[in-house]
This record gives C-alpha cells, structure tokens and sequence, in this order.
C-alpha cells in the first residue's frame, strides 16, 4: 500500500529570511556603534614665499579660525595653556615652539596665544606657514 501524501511532501529551506534579518543586524550595529574621531583641530596654514623648513618641535601649538586652541594635538582653553607650557619648558629653555595658526585666523586671537606663551616662559616662537 502506497500513500501518495508522502512522495509530494519536499523539505524546502528558505533563506530570504534569514539574510533579512542579518541585514536588520549590520544596519543596527552601524546606527549604534560609536566612531570615535581624533581630538584635532583643522587647519589651513597661510602661505609664504620666504617660508624655511624646519624640523618639528616638541612643543606644536595650533590656533583654528574659531579660537580653538590645541597643544601637541590636544585641545585645551586659553586660560590653562600657560599653566600646562610652564613645565615643559623647565626641561628646555631654549625650546622653540611651532606656532600653527590658520590663514583666517584673527591677528587679536594670535597675540593672544603668543602673550600667553611668552608669559610662560616661551621665547623662541615660529609661525608655520607652507611655501607657495
């Protein structure tokens, strides 16, 4: 005796499914995965054409067009750089210092930074340009 219900039955998988679902996952985890971007400022240095090159110097202070100020590629306030430039200076006297302001920059907000630096203690100050 032969049934005929269970020749026409077939095992099908679908996985239309299952690639939805992992689809749904990355779309999540891309929504709320945190991306972590560098404490830096952006700059666009001004031009010259009697710019020297010169090595880099330990101590690097950058000033962007909004009055950020970043040293060594950390950012910190006006009030606290000369605090945090004094020590690094006691090791060095003579160190110089790269001073990298944006083009746009406002010449009151420059001086500001490079009165600072030289309450601290700071003489030799370079202004970094690109060559044209």
């Amino acid at each position: 005796m032969e049934f005929e219900g269970r020749s026409r039955i077939h095992a099908h998988l679908d996985i239309a499914p299952l690639i939805d679902i992992v689809f749904l996952l990355l779309v999540f985890f891309m929504l709320t995965s945190t991306f972590l971007v560098p404490e830096a400022i952006e700059l666009e240095l001004p031009e010259s054409t009697s710019a020297n090159i010169a090595e880099d110097t330990p101590i690097s202070v950058s000033l962007n067009k909004n009055g950020q100020i970043a040293l060594n590629d950390k950012i910190i306030a006006l009030d606290k750089l000369q605090d945090v430039i004094k020590p690094l200076l006691k090791q060095a006297a003579d160190t110089a210092i790269t001073l990298k302001s944006d083009s746009h920059t406002e010449v009151q907000q420059l001086l500001k930074v490079m009165d600072e630096i030289r309450a601290a203690g700071g003489r030799n100050i370079a202004l970094a340009t690109t060559q044209k």
